[in-house]
């Protein structure tokens, strides 16, 4: 399974992305990427931060180049996967991309070919979490022929509603054909009627607000662990994302 996580920033996209990527890694062999400049994703998955790939300048300029020179288009990135990346649950890997380190500098093709070069071969193995921010910059035309499905994941809000439907279209754009709504932090059933009334998605699955999760964020904790209702649900979203796509 391949899946991009998407959202409104604040949604607890990165929460559902460690869920499922525990859940999966706990079975067989998974790379989790972290593609939200944020960069929550080891921290909610428990585990300690790799370096953010944006800001290994001396490795990017050794592969790819530099602005002021010549540009791999291609580079070789076969050995960074294993080299930075943090392990976790018995068989996942995580790499964090970063965010630009190019902005005001000058071209940024050098980082950007390094990126998307980095993101294919992630996308190489047979599971893959992808923790996005709500853009789909990471994904172009042909790493998105690889991804089975998007899962949006929003609240009871109308500017996370509306996120998703422009989220839905990006996807379209690139060719994903399955994209589906998580529906978060919902603390009355009326909440979660009135979001499909206005929602143009199909919803994937639903989460309630989890005291849980919540204290581990307060804590600084993983709610992954923290939490036996957001692994349930997260193995229930897998079964449902199974019987769907693949």
């Amino acid at each position: 399974m391949k899946l991009a996580i998407t959202g409104k920033g604040g949604v607890g996209k990165s929460t559902l992305a460690a869920a499922l990527a525990r859940s999966i890694a706990d079975e067989r062999s998974l790379m989790a990427i972290d593609g939200d400049p944020d960069m929550n994703l080891a921290s909610t998955l428990g585990v300690e931060q790799p370096s953010p790939i944006t800001q290994e300048n001396d490795l990017i300029e050794d592969r790819a180049g530099s602005s002021g020179g010549l540009i791999q288009m291609q580079p070789d990135v076969e050995d960074v996967l294993e080299e930075h990346s943090a392990t976790f649950g018995a068989a996942g890997r995580l790499i964090t991309i970063g965010p630009p380190e190019g902005g005001g500098t000058g071209c940024m093709c050098p980082e950007n070919n390094f990126i998307r070069a980095l993101v294919t071969q992630a996308l190489d193995y047979d599971d893959v979490i992808m923790d996005m921010e709500a853009g789909i910059e990471h994904l172009g035309r042909g790493t998105a022929d690889d991804m089975d499905a998007m899962v949006v994941v929003i609240e009871p809000s109308r500017a996370s509603i509306d996120t998703a439907h422009q989220i839905r279209s990006l996807a379209n754009d690139v060719g994903i054909e399955h994209v589906f709504a998580f529906i978060n932090r919902i603390r009355e059933p009326a909440e979660t009627e009135m979001i499909r009334e206005h929602l143009e998605l199909p919803v994937i699955g639903t989460f309630e607000y989890d005291q849980d999760v919540a204290a581990a964020g307060l804590q600084g904790t993983s709610p992954v662990d923290a939490s036996p209702a957001l692994r349930d649900v997260a193995e229930t979203l897998l079964e449902d994302l199974d019987e769907r796509v693949l």
